[in-house]
């Protein structure tokens, strides 16, 4: 018997100060409508988008990342257009930052976070000292030359299964004209019953990055899982961060179900 139909919209933010930095934070929230179609047919999953939080608060440049069913893509889209943040902060001065946002379709009862294929539920992105410690909230940009390296915390959302198993999980970092990095290649341990597996790494910020908005492409059992972002630049003060692709249209208006964010191609030397 279906339970209570419930959705759950998730983004992790870096809330608390760090030196005298500080996360945006969620302050209106708006849920996405669960599409009728998808409940009746006990469709559950997940949405992958990012974009930028301006120095209003508000959400911008949303692109598409990936989604397990693309029936949640238009409300998740239309619910993101409503959130608004107390925005990020640098020296006390309000900063645009980059966004990953995840959102959650979830129903209620005995068949909940049953999942087609594994997908990312919660990315944060932090830049990190040489320990691999954050050393500024989630969100905001890698200095080149200046931040060693990169912490990435995820949550890996999964069907339950009442078995104890591995997953191998790949992670690319793509540059803003295409280069692929390998940045974590382990299995996962997932315990019996288990709708989630939490990961954390840290990989090296090498000072010959290109500057730009770089990609997360997360992969598991050889299956595309969803990603994320995170800016990169010398001076990030002053430089402008261009996400790739089209902005997705605001609900309501007629569209195509979007093609994940695309890799930039590389540019031919002249």
């Amino acid at each position: 018997m279906r339970g209570r139909l419930c959705v759950l919209a998730l983004f992790l933010t870096a809330s608390a100060a760090l030196g005298q930095n500080t996360g945006a934070q969620l302050v209106k929230q708006p849920k996405p409508v669960y599409p009728d179609g998808a409940s009746k047919g006990l469709r559950q999953g997940n949405v992958n988008l990012i974009g930028r939080i301006d120095t209003k608060g508000k959400v911008r440049d949303l692109r598409y990342v990936g989604s397990t069913i693309e029936v949640f893509i238009e409300p998740a889209v239309a619910a993101v257009n409503g959130w608004e943040f107390r925005p990020a902060t640098k020296g006390g001065r309000p900063v645009e930052i980059a966004a990953n946002i995840a959102l959650r379709f979830r129903l209620e009862g005995e068949k909940r976070g049953e999942l087609s294929s594994p997908i990312i539920g919660d990315l944060s992105v932090y830049p990190a000292d040489g320990t691999g410690r954050a050393i500024a909230p989630d969100g905001f940009p890698i200095r080149r030359g200046t931040d060693p390296k990169i912490r990435v915390e995820a949550v890996l959302d999964v069907s339950p299964d009442p078995r104890q198993r591995t997953l191998p999980v790949k992670v690319e970092a793509i540059s803003p004209i295409g280069k692929k990095v390998l940045v974590f290649d382990q299995s996962l341990s997932v315990k019996p019953k288990a709708a989630d597996v939490k990961m954390s790494f840290t990989t090296s910020a090498e000072p010959d990055w290109e500057d730009g908005v770089w990609l997360l492409r997360f992969i598991v059992e050889n299956t595309e899982a969803g990603g994320g972002q995170f800016w990169v630049a010398v001076d990030p003060d002053h430089y402008q961060f261009v996400l790739p692709g089209r902005p997705l249209q605001v609900a309501g208006q007629p569209q195509a179900a979007p093609k994940p964010t695309p890799v930039p191609s590389k540019k031919k030397k002249t």
